[in-house]
C-alpha cells in the first residue's frame, strides 16, 4: 500500500465544512493533529408542538359530531429548528461550524458525529 501524505487521507467524518481523518482535523480555519483539538458543541434548536392542518380540518368537518370532532385538537405535531454550534479549539486559534438542524434525527445526527470526533481525539490521545 503506498504511503501517501496526511492530507490526502479519506475523511472519517463531516460536520458542514469540518473534516476529520485519522489524524488531523480540518476546517477553514486551519488543519491540527488531533490530540491537540476540543470540541464542544452548543445546542441553539427549539422545538414546537403544533396542532396539525388537517385535525383543523377534520374538525370542521365533523363539528356535527361535537365528541368526535374534539378528538381531533388533541393531536400534536412537533417541529425542531435551529441551529447545533460545533466549536473546535486548538491551543490559541477556534473555529466555531453552525449546523443548521430541520429535524430532530438531524439534530440526533450531529450530536452522535461529535461523540464520534471526541472518541477519535480521545484514542489519538493514548
Amino acid at each position: 500500500m503506498p504511503n501517501f501524505p496526511d492530507n490526502f487521507a479519506q475523511p472519517l467524518v463531516n460536520i458542514g465544512n469540518v473534516q476529520v481523518t485519522e489524524k488531523r482535523i480540518i476546517t477553514p480555519a486551519g488543519s491540527w493533529p488531533l490530540a491537540e483539538v476540543n470540541v464542544t458543541t452548543v445546542d441553539q434548536t427549539s422545538t414546537t408542538t403544533h396542532t396539525p392542518g388537517w385535525a383543523i380540518v377534520m374538525v370542521i368537518l365533523f363539528i356535527w359530531f361535537f365528541f368526535l370532532s374534539l378528538l381531533f385538537l388533541l393531536a400534536r405535531e412537533t417541529r425542531t429548528s435551529g441551529y447545533v454550534a460545533v466549536h473546535i479549539q486548538a491551543g490559541a486559534q477556534s473555529y466555531t461550524e453552525q449546523v443548521p438542524v430541520g429535524n430532530a434525527l438531524q439534530r440526533a445526527d450531529v450530536f452522535n458525529r461529535v461523540a464520534y470526533i471526541q472518541n477519535l481525539i480521545g484514542q489519538a490521545r493514548r
